[in-house]
Formats: structure tokens, sequence, C-alpha cells
């Protein structure tokens, strides 16, 4: 059983919690640190989770084994690296920092201290997705030619003005869409450039842009589009495009496959607590059980292309992705 302490009590630290504790016989959270300890300590008593009074003290526990970063977007670089300089494994809620730099410096430091570093990714484990990586890693769609990723949501109406969540530092054009990003650089590779258009048309009081529509190069030459949304009703959904077919995913449990010959094939997948898989997953290749399925590598990319698509939205060019 590996115990897990954990950065942050909002809404999703807490679906975290709450998808394993007393369920998983693999992780349990033994400890949390919250910025808001007054409204953590009643859901800490529930779930038999020791409050302490700052990160500091709950890193220095030596029956925490490894940590969970999820507060502020832009606390998470900090505090994971915070966590892997005590010899914590660390699964940082994605995205796992604001700049390459820091991402970078996070990769850097799980390997000096051999700790796991993991982004908390929880499409990662969709049983659709499954699906699709196993259509690609057997061939069915060929050669790999283009993608198409969508992530719509009605979020940003309901953000509110002045907090973390309409810092457009922590949340820049595109990075709505990091879902289907990541997805596309574990299956296409690395992305060379990016040419980003930005706009705010309805989400007018909070600084972030509402739409942002991406064209991608990647480095092995194909192509691809990435379209974020933070004002209309929920769509996720990535269309991948190949020389011998083609499969889309939406949501857990849509997968749709058309091949060069032949009737499209239509699964609907029975959905899973993707919170808890995430969960066990981290606990497996912080035991060294298996790897965490998603590579450290692509993260840290996944973060460069980001802020290439912020610099492209602002000079209005296509921008290099730093490598």
């Amino acid at each position: 059983m590996l115990d897990v302490g954990i950065i942050g009590l909002g809404g999703w630290g807490r679906r975290l919690v709450e998808s394993v504790q007393g369920k998983s016989g693999k992780v349990r959270f033994a400890g949390a640190a919250s910025g808001s300890s007054g409204k953590a300590a009643p859901f800490c008593e529930t779930h038999g989770i020791k409050l302490y009074p700052d990160v500091t003290a709950m890193l220095a526990d030596p029956s925490i084994a490894a940590v969970v970063s999820a507060g502020p977007g832009a606390l998470h670089a900090p505090h994971s690296l915070q966590a892997l300089q005590a010899g914590k494994h660390v699964l940082a809620v994605k995205a796992m920092a604001t700049t390459k730099a820091e991402a970078d410096g996070l990769a850097a430091a799980a390997a000096a201290s051999g700790k796991v570093l993991a982004m908390g990714f929880n499409r990662c484990f969709y049983p659709n997705v499954a699906e699709l990586r196993q259509r690609v890693k057997a061939g069915a769609l060929g050669a790999l030619v283009h993608a198409e990723g969508n992530f719509c949501v009605d979020r940003y109406r309901k953000v509110q003005a002045g907090s973390w969540k309409a810092d457009p530092e922590q949340a820049p054009p595109g990075s709505l869409a990091d879902h289907p990003l990541y997805l596309m650089i574990e299956l296409l590779g690395p992305i060379a450039e990016v040419h980003a258009a930005a706009t705010t048309q309805i989400a007018t009081h909070i600084p972030l842009a509402d739409v942002t529509a991406v064209l991608l190069k990647f480095k092995g030459g194909q192509t691809g589009t990435l379209q974020a949304n933070g004002v209309t009703p929920e769509l996720t959904r990535l269309h991948v495009f190949g020389s011998a077919g083609w499969a889309e995913i939406r949501e857990q449990d849509y997968f749709l496959y058309k091949g060069l010959k032949g009737e499209p094939e239509h699964l609907e997948m029975t959905e899973i607590d993707a919170e808890r898989a995430e969960m066990e997953a981290f606990a497996d290749a912080a035991t060294g059980a298996a790897p965490f399925p998603y590579a450290v590598e692509s993260a840290v990319h996944a973060i460069a292309v980001i802020e290439a698509m912020a610099k492209s939205a602002k000079s209005g060019k296509p921008e290099t992705v730093a490598q």
C-alpha cells in the first residue's frame, strides 16, 4: 500500500482522494496540506487523512512516500520540485508546469533523485484511448498523417474574475485543449511548429481567450488541428487519420473506426473510474510494479507546445516549438 500526501484539496484534489480512499488495495491518502486548512479539516477527518500545517511539514514526514501536487496551476511545478527534492515520488496534476524551463527542472530533479515523476492526466486511462492505442500499435490505421482535437466545455463564463483560474499565465490560449494535445504527442510524436488564432467573444469578464484554433506541424511531417472552446456545450474529441484507416474517440465510451474497405465499426465502451486508474498506475510506478503509461518526455514537450501557442496567439504568426 502506497501512502500518499496531497497538496491542495480543491475540487479536483478531493475527487482524486474519493476515487481511492477505502476502495483501493494499492494506494491511500495519508496526509494533506491545503491553503484552506479550515475548509479541508472536515474532509480530512471524514477520510482519515492527517492534515499538516504546511507543505514542508508534510514532506518532512518519512511515512509519506509519494505526493500528489494538486494546488493552483502555478504551484504545481514548485510544489512538485520541493517534493522530489524531499525524496518523494510525485504525481503532478496536469499541466505539471507553466513553462518548459520549469518542466525541464522537474524532469532533471526526478532523474537526480531516482524518484517517479508522473503527470496526472485522467483521460490517459479512458477505455476508448486504450482501444485507440491498440489499433495504432497493430497497424490498423497505417501510417498516421493527421489528427484533429477538440476540447469544448462551458467553463469560462463561470470563472471568477481575479481568481487564479482567470490568470492567462496559468491558462494561456489553447491550453484548455491539452487533453487531446497530450494524446496527439503520444501517437504522432513531437510538434515542430504551431500557428494559433485566439479570440475572446463571450467570457469578456476575464482576460482569457475563450476560443482558440491551432494549426500543428509535427516533426515527422504530419499535420494537426487543435481547438479549445471554453463557452459552449461539452465536446471532447480526438480524430486520428492514417493511410489505412481513421479512428475517432469522444468522451470515455465512444469509439468509431473506418478502414479503407468495409463499413465503419462503432464500439460503445464501458466507462471506468479514470481517477482511480490514474492513482493506481502511479502507485504501480512508485513501487516498481509497472512504468507510468504517459512518458515524462511527452509531458515536458506538451508544455513547450503550450508556450509556443501562447506566443503565436500574441504574434499572429507561426512559432517554433522549443525542443
